[in-house]
């Protein structure tokens, strides 16, 4: 082959891959529960300014479809419902995020309606299926950590969450038997808060333009810990390199 051909070519390979990269888009579903049915928990008037912040961040800096759910909308059947049909759509060249700030427990998380749970088994099971390659969560929430966990039923009776595929990310507020806390009027939680501004580029320790999995987890840990007096630990985990790109600054 001669030279010119060979650059040619090289050239060609290059733009098709850029155009890869272009074409990848990510589906977000984010979920803010700021009140609930009869007041059956706390109200947490920060929750859907935490849904919100991410999402919107997201939609300016992706190719991006978002489903919002906010309060009366975010019951147990919307949720699932919106996971399973926002995430199907999903590509191996797509990505996709699921964003939750409200009340939690240790195995999932709190709905709209009265007594009303999404399980931590339902959630993971949803984003196994999905063809996705690459998955993210962040979740805000008291004992969010257990999302770690995999649970063989509904009860107690579990073992340790192992992602079977690569650029699998869970991020949680705070450890599984922790609370996460935030101001009330605050328009974020302090895990949000911290999130929010890192992925804005507060976590780019190096000035590199980038925000990469584990200078985000550091940043955030650092402040959050710091926010609430060392009450909050966040937790990360899945299977994906620390230098995992999470952003682009440019």
């Amino acid at each position: 082959m001669k030279a010119i051909e060979r650059i040619l070519l090289i050239l060609l390979l290059a733009a098709c891959a850029s155009l890869g990269a272009e074409a990848q888009k990510t589906y977000v579903v984010s979920v803010g529960l700021g009140k609930y049915q009869d007041n059956w928990a706390a109200p947490l008037s920060f929750a859907p300014g935490d849904a919100r912040s991410l999402a919107t961040f997201f939609d300016k800096n992706r190719d991006c479809e978002v489903f919002m759910l906010l309060n009366e909308n975010a019951t147990r059947a919307h949720i699932l419902r919106v996971l399973r049909k926002m995430f199907a759509k999903a590509t191996p060249k797509d990505e996709i995020i699921f964003i939750f700030s409200g009340h939690g427990f240790d195995g999932g998380v709190g709905g709209y309606n009265k007594d009303e749970f999404v399980y931590c088994s339902e959630i993971q099971d949803i984003m196994k299926q999905s063809r996705a390659g690459r998955k993210v969560m962040f979740m805000q929430s008291c004992h969010s950590g257990s999302f770690s966990k995999k649970y063989g039923d509904r009860q107690d009776r579990r073992r340790n969450y192992r992602p079977s595929a690569s650029n699998v990310m869970l991020y949680m507020s705070s450890r599984a038997n922790e609370y996460s806390w935030g101001i009330q009027g605050a328009s974020r939680s302090f895990f949000m808060e911290r999130l929010y501004q890192g992925l804005r580029g507060s976590a780019d320790k190096n000035g590199d333009k980038k925000v990469t999995a584990r200078e985000l987890f550091n940043y955030v840990n650092r402040w959050v810990i710091y926010d609430s007096d060392g009450e909050q630990h966040p937790q990360m985990f899945g299977k994906f390199d620390d230098d995992m790109v999470i952003v682009n600054l440019n």
